[in-house]
């Protein structure tokens, strides 16, 4: 299942490829999605989006390292 993040806030364990969207919060679903795309690491903040009150959508999680 795709998370979504805000701005500034930790991403945990779920690093990875994500895409600047707007969502009803209070459904969880994806209202718009925008042509913003950003690679967040694990346990890093996640960059501002362009526009307050958008959120970054995860579209692909990296891999757990099983080394």
């Amino acid at each position: 299942m795709a998370i979504y993040v805000a701005p500034h806030n930790k991403v945990g364990r779920d690093g990875g490829s994500f895409q600047e969207c707007t969502m009803n919060t209070t459904n969880h679903s994806v209202v718009q999605k925008f042509g913003r795309y950003c690679t967040i690491r694990d346990n890093e903040f996640a960059p501002p989006t362009s526009v307050a009150g958008r959120y970054w959508l995860q579209i692909y999680r990296t891999p757990d390292n099983t080394e």
